[in-house]
């Protein structure tokens, strides 16, 4: 294995959030809506951000997944979007700056999701989407947002919409703020409708992007087939966040089987490939699995 200069990004903060006693009135009656506590926890929301940081992260993502109109709408708050996309970045964007130093810069990474709406399936149109998606990225410029992610994306025109308006957000403020995709492979070796990891990096070739990766879905094990293709085919930075392992079902709860030190030696397997600049990450990690990356 090559040893090569990686940025960590850190882990799964839905897990974090479900491992904490979440006060029933922060929930304002909307429970499940983890982008609202950026304004009404915003104690817990800086302990699970700064448990990153402290264990040697160097990109955090802010708590703004779903802070997108569409999504929020089913909690009757899609008014909301910009609020709390702005919340969640200046939560990190505070963390951020205590924790650098000259040696050991962090970063405040822009979380933005997919939605629950695809564009290619007719869920919603395109200029919806793209609209959406500037709220989200204009709150998240006048939080302190370092770096965009476009993160467990599914949809190629989806990815589109996003990117031409985060494009747009820094038009608006008069800032430049570098983009990353990252996308989800499932098990059947392709995106939700379809996409493959060649076919993706072909769509996405023309673009300004800072790095195109993989996150979500699987596990290290399945998604380095992926990462082996991208490098050979993307030819600028490439970034790299696994599940802890295929998820299980244990007594009704999801589970995510891996350790932090088998999660590190399997993406450890990443940095044979050209490009890999990114590693973190996903569904199920926990602070202790990204310690074990930052010390690999």
């Amino acid at each position: 294995i090559i040893k090569q200069k990686v940025l960590i990004i850190d882990g799964a903060m839905g897990t974090q959030i479900q491992a904490f006693d979440i006060p029933q009135d922060a929930w304002e009656g909307n429970e499940g809506c983890n982008e609202l506590l950026n304004v009404t926890a915003v104690d817990i929301m800086t302990k699970i951000h700064r448990q990153y940081f402290a264990v040697g992260a160097d990109l955090c993502k802010t708590n703004t997944f779903g802070a997108l109109p569409w999504v929020l709408d089913d909690y009757n708050i899609g008014n909301r979007a910009y609020e709390l996309a702005k919340a969640g970045a200046k939560i990190v964007k505070n963390l951020a700056d205590e924790f650098s130093t000259p040696q050991k810069p962090r970063f405040v990474l822009g979380s933005i999701g997919p939605g629950t709406k695809l564009p290619s399936l007719d869920h919603m149109h395109y200029d919806e989407s793209y609209k959406g998606y500037i709220e989200c990225a204009l709150g998240l410029i006048d939080g302190g947002c370092d770096i965009f992610l476009l993160e467990t994306m599914q949809d190629p025109l989806q990815i589109k919409a996003a990117i031409h308006a985060c494009e747009e957000a820094c038009s608006l403020r008069d800032v430049e703020i570098p983009i990353m995709v990252s996308v989800t492979i499932e098990l059947s070796g392709t995106m939700l409708i379809g996409t493959d990891a060649t076919t993706i990096a072909t769509i996405l070739e023309p673009f300004n992007l800072l790095s195109l990766g993989f996150n979500c879905g699987t596990g290290p094990e399945q998604v380095l087939k992926h990462v082996k293709t991208l490098s050979e085919v993307w030819h600028k930075p490439i970034s790299v966040h696994a599940n802890a392992g295929l998820p299980q079902n244990r007594g009704g709860y999801t589970f995510y089987p891996m350790g932090p030190d088998e999660f590190a030696k399997k993406q450890e397997n990443f940095l044979k490939y050209d490009g890999v600049s990114f590693l973190g990450g996903c569904c199920g990690t926990t602070p202790q699995h990204i310690r074990a990356l930052v010390d690999l």
